[in-house]
């Protein structure tokens, strides 16, 4: 009984891991955004435009030069190594709730349902990213045989269109495979919580206080290591902000009268050198993204701490869980002004695109340079707004670490606060 129940403890972290791993939803996400491209790019062949205009427009995305099979297949490799963790935590666990005698009470119920639940999203999305692959490697050898038919324009017109109608297919099948992915991932969530009730009921209740005291006492430095990583995330974004008023200096002068090749030669791109403004934001993205899933935790973590107390209803409790709630809708504007940045930054690119196409200083290209200009200023607004909120975020992480700290000392001992503390000094970089 030890041993399977020693197992047992382990399957909530596989089932984190399982639910809350987003390498296949990144690889979907890259496969789909590269298929709307391809897509795209044989629609506008298809309509008229110049092979080598049209190849100048697309921006294949990151990985540059990867096929979306082969993103496509990486992910369904993720979600089949994600499927078989699933089922030998499941394995374990059936075992353990056997032991027990509860398999046929709640919770145990509604954990078998969510797991059932989770294997067929599971196996459904493994279906979507069959299929997506299949079509996307269809839409390929369609664009292989236009490219043979160029003498021929009604045939290779015929064929660019199968070529679009398979990569919009599969575009729609990988829309799906990320949807049931995402819905695997929320039942597995579920069978997360489910889990914990269940092993809570295997246990003493003072074996869970002390584990769930360990993990609070961990909250503080969690905190504090979240703020010192939005430090980055602020640099990034200041950079970015950088580089759009730059660029925004750069379309004013070609706009009013300079020569392009002077402006740009004019132009000084601020640090990093090289990099796109559009990356540092994303990048940006992707630490406040990691760091609210870090926050979430830690205030799951704490919850179920003050949970254990009874204390959910005290006045340092509430005062603790609105800081967080204010750290948490600080970082969720930031999040939303960076995405927003990058839309209009991406819309810039679009018109900075028109203009090099336009007949120089005429009507239209006045427009697309003015409208270039304008959504380049809006992304550095943002962006700016979004540093703003970024700092109010980290503001409340201090607060929200103090007030930690106090709930544990009040409800603690010294001792555990000085645990904490040695905790937090040596989790610390030197």
């Amino acid at each position: 009984m030890d041993e399977w129940e020693e197992l047992a403890r382990t399957v909530p972290a596989t089932l984190m891991q399982v639910g809350s791993g987003m390498e296949a939803v990144r690889k979907i996400q890259v496969a789909h955004r590269k298929i709307q491209g391809r897509a795209g790019l044989m629609r506008n062949i298809r309509f008229g435009m110049p092979a080598a205009i049209a190849m100048s427009l697309f921006d294949d995305p990151a990985p540059v030069g990867v096929c979306p099979t082969v993103t496509l297949e990486e992910a369904r490799c993720e979600i089949s190594r994600g499927a078989a963790r699933h089922a030998m935590a499941d394995h374990v666990f059936v075992r353990y709730v056997e032991l027990l005698g509860i398999q046929h009470e709640p919770p145990c119920t509604s954990r078998d349902t969510h797991h059932r639940e989770a294997i067929r999203f599971t196996a459904m999305a493994l279906e979507k990213v069959r299929e997506a692959a299949s079509l996307a490697e269809a839409a390929k050898d369609a664009v292989d045989i236009a490219e043979t038919l160029l003498p021929q324009p009604e045939l290779k017109t015929e064929w660019a269109l199968a070529a679009q109608d398979l990569a919009e297919r599969a575009d729609y099948e990988a829309t799906q495979a990320l949807e049931f992915v995402k819905r695997a991932r929320d039942v597995v969530a579920l069978e997360f919580f489910d889990t914990w009730k269940i092993l809570r009921r295997g246990r003493a209740r003072s074996a869970e206080m002390k584990e769930w005291r360990e993990l609070a006492l961990k909250v503080p430095g969690t905190i504090m290591l979240i703020g010192d990583a939005e430090l980055e995330t602020l640099e990034l974004i200041q950079a970015a902000v950088s580089k759009f008023q730059k660029h925004v200096e750069l379309l004013q002068e070609v706009r009013h009268g300079t020569a392009t090749a002077t402006a740009v030669d004019n132009f000084t791109d601020p640090d990093p050198e090289g990099a796109l403004p559009t990356e540092l934001l994303e990048n940006a993205r992707r630490g406040m993204s990691k760091s609210a899933v870090r926050h979430a935790k830690a205030h799951h973590i704490f919850a179920r701490y003050a949970a254990f107390l009874g204390i959910q209803g005290d006045e340092e409790y509430r005062s603790w869980d609105n800081k967080h709630q204010e750290a948490a809708g600080s970082m969720v504007a930031a999040l939303k002004k960076v995405i927003d940045a990058v839309s209009d930054a991406e819309a810039a690119k679009d018109a900075v695109a028109m203009v090099g196409i336009l007949p120089y200083q005429c009507p239209l290209w006045e427009l697309w340079a003015l409208r270039a200009q304008n959504q380049t200023s809006l992304s550095s607004f943002n962006a700016t707004l979004a540093i703003l909120d970024v700092r109010q975020a980290r503001e409340a992480f201090f607060v929200e670490v103090l007030r930690a700290w106090l709930i544990l000392r009040r409800y603690g001992s010294l001792q555990l606060l000085d645990d904490s503390a040695s905790l937090w000094s040596s989790s610390t970089p030197a």
